[in-house]
């Protein structure tokens, strides 16, 4: 066992999920004080907010989180041991960074593994549940005596247009799974370079014009703003469907309920909400052109449970003062 001084600090595992955590005796077994948050199954999950958060930091050196509480300055400075914030995924939205890096707290992520193929994989079951109107066939309209209605048709892939608004890992895993399904496939990403064969660069105005399909895989704007505001939902191609496993904030909600009422749009699939859980009464939840997912794109076992175990090691590095931890702000 590791007898170094930066052992035994207090670290907190936060919205846990099962008791088998390999990350809880890997620290342990390093020297670490762990203490176990909140369970994320909880049903008081949705009210677990900073208050609860600093309640149970109180003292720790670190604690590991996921995306459902936003760690902001005031947070921090109510921890003042706090050292490390290793969060689980490749996002860090959900931590104020610019906050950490002033108080000198290291924020960590762990973009290993293959969550960019389960989201990619997750991202293209909800277009084709969409195209094939699966929101509709449901077992409820059977178990409820329907049968096909002649007003419903589903859509095919075969010849249509895929837009994918942001190109990084997961958009580039989207394109590759979209190879050989006929379609025509747009990028839109100022950042994105060397697209490959058969993806083609646009601007996020075309892009919205000409896509049967649009899916999103980017951060939302850094001004706060939505990416798909009123505007350019009402840019859209009539008739089109939208796919947002990246985060809820990239769209106007209000904007979208609207279109989809209308018609503008045929309908939307949704795996990530603003706050999460939902609300019981959010009307993306009860809206009958909206097939909704509980934020289960990366939720496989060898991705979970490989994230979490990359961010414990992330907070055993820092702490332990060794190389290799993922650290979003090293200037921290």
């Amino acid at each position: 066992m590791n007898t170094a001084s930066s052992v035994l600090a207090p670290i907190l595992i936060w919205e846990r999920v099962l008791a088998e955590d390999p990350s809880v005796p890997w620290l342990r077994e390093q020297g670490f004080d762990v203490r176990l948050g909140r369970p994320n199954h909880d049903p008081a999950y949705r009210d677990h907010r900073s208050a609860d958060f600093i309640e149970d930091a109180q003292g720790c050196a670190a604690a590991l989180v996921s995306g459902g509480l936003r760690i902001t300055g005031a947070v921090m400075d109510a921890l003042p041991d706090l050292k490390v914030l290793s969060k689980i995924g490749v996002g860090v939205d959900t931590i104020d960074v610019a906050a950490a890096t002033e108080r000198g707290i290291r924020v960590c992520n762990t973009p290993g593994g293959n969550d960019s193929v389960f989201v990619a994989e997750h991202a293209m079951a909800l277009i084709l549940a969409l195209r094939k109107q699966l929101h509709v066939w449901t077992r409820e309209h059977l178990q409820q005596g329907g049968w096909r209605r002649p007003q419903v048709f589903s859509a095919p892939m075969d010849g249509q247009t895929v837009g994918i608004v942001g190109f990084g890992r997961i958009g580039r895993a989207l394109a590759q799974r979209l190879a050989g399904w006929n379609v025509n496939v747009l990028a839109h990403d100022p950042f994105a370079k060397d697209l490959p064969d058969g993806v083609r660069s646009v601007t996020l105005a075309e892009l919205l014009a000409a896509s049967d399909v649009v899916s999103l895989h980017c951060p939302p704007p850094a001004d706060g703003r939505p990416l798909l505001d009123a505007a350019a939902l009402a840019g859209m191609r009539r008739g089109a469907m939208l796919v947002n496993t990246a985060r809820a904030t990239l769209v106007d909600r209000d904007a979208l309920i609207r279109s989809l009422d209308s018609g503008a749009l045929a309908a939307a699939a949704y795996d990530v909400f603003d706050p999460e859980p939902p609300a019981r009464d959010d009307p993306l939840l009860a809206h009958p052109r909206v097939l909704c997912t509980p934020h289960v794109a990366s939720w496989t076992w060898q991705g979970f449970f490989g994230r979490r175990e990359q961010a414990a090691r992330n907070i055993a590095l820092v702490l332990q003062g060794r190389p290799g931890a993922s650290i979003v702000n090293p200037q921290a």
